[in-house]
């Protein structure tokens, strides 16, 4: 089976090349000229110059045929709204474009919790209305609206949700949360007992090979996260302990108001405060349990982290 991937320089898209390569794939991915291509080439990955971005994508695949395409390119951004429709929006749109035209029998689509992660229900249903919170979550609303039209219009297409994806070399939030626990320049506000739920590099490329294979992924969405639901203060604990940090100084409840209204880190603040619970009964009911436990990855992946740094 010959699949290509997009966002295969990406943190998520990495791991998936990886694995499709473990399985014995024959596995492609569309890159930029200017990519980072050094771990795809080392373990056998087949590149193709491309810009999912551009029109002349389809171009850049003259010739190529493909049985699936697995779709994982995006920006990650609060900032840049023009760019992040560029990518998100535009670069999906081509990509279902392309899938048309190369005949493929299935696209695999990695969306995003933040299409429906401002309703206030919990826990968040694959059912719920889009409601988005942010420029970036708005983003992939409408690239998500993008590739359901092109199903509707006979295009195979699964769709997944992950939530906040952490795991060993992850670049972003728990990279950063990681670094501020280290240097105990994060507080434990209000006591920590919000719930985070989060998944695992691994357990969500499981759930991405197992749409490879199941049907019962090309109706509806599915939302994707570990099966445990840990509390900011257990999280935060877990972490602190792997990289020997000292855990997190409780702030007093009259201290919430204050800090979570301070200039710039405020929002940052904020999102400590939020339940964020997903139900993925919509995965399990077609097969998928979790592999990894979530408090035994958040160990590794801190680790890992205190060892690279």
């Amino acid at each position: 089976m010959k699949i290509l991937i997009t966002g295969a320089t990406g943190f998520i898209g990495k791991n998936l090349a990886e694995k499709l390569m473990e399985d014995g794939y024959d596995t492609y991915a569309i890159v930029r000229k200017t990519s980072h291509i050094d771990f795809l080439k080392s373990i056998g990955v087949k590149l193709v110059y491309g810009d999912i971005t551009k029109k002349e994508i389809s171009e850049s695949l003259f010739g190529y045929s493909f049985d699936v395409i697995y779709h994982c390119a995006g920006l990650v951004s609060i900032w840049n709204r023009k760019r992040l429709h560029r990518v998100n929006v535009t670069g999906s749109e081509n990509i279902c474009k392309l899938s048309v035209k190369l005949g493929v029998k299935k696209l695999i689509y990695l969306s995003s919790v933040s299409v429906v992660s401002g309703n206030e229900t919990e826990p968040i249903t694959d059912y719920l209305p889009y409601k988005a919170t942010n420029i970036y979550g708005k983003s992939k609303l409408e690239a998500e609206k993008k590739v359901i039209e092109f199903r509707n219009k006979g295009l195979s297409v699964a769709i997944l949700r992950p939530c906040m994806v952490y795991g060993e070399g992850e670049p972003h939030f728990l990279s950063q949360l990681l670094f501020l626990l280290k240097h105990r320049s994060i507080p434990l506000i209000d006591g920590g007992k919000n719930k985070w739920h989060l998944v695992y590099i691994k357990n969500l490329v499981d759930a991405l090979i197992m749409a490879l294979k199941k049907d019962e992924f090309l109706t509806g969405t599915f939302l994707v996260a570990d099966d445990e639901v840990l509390t900011v203060k257990e999280i935060l604990d877990i972490l602190s302990k792997s990289v020997d940090a000292v855990p997190p100084v409780k702030l007093p409840g009259w201290c919430t108001p204050a800090i979570t209204k301070t200039p710039f880190l405020g929002e940052y603040f904020r999102y400590f405060l939020k339940n964020r619970v997903y139900d993925t009964s919509r995965l399990r009911t077609i097969g998928y349990k979790a592999r990894y436990r979530a408090d035994a990855a958040l160990a590794k992946t801190a680790r890992h982290w205190l060892k690279s740094h």
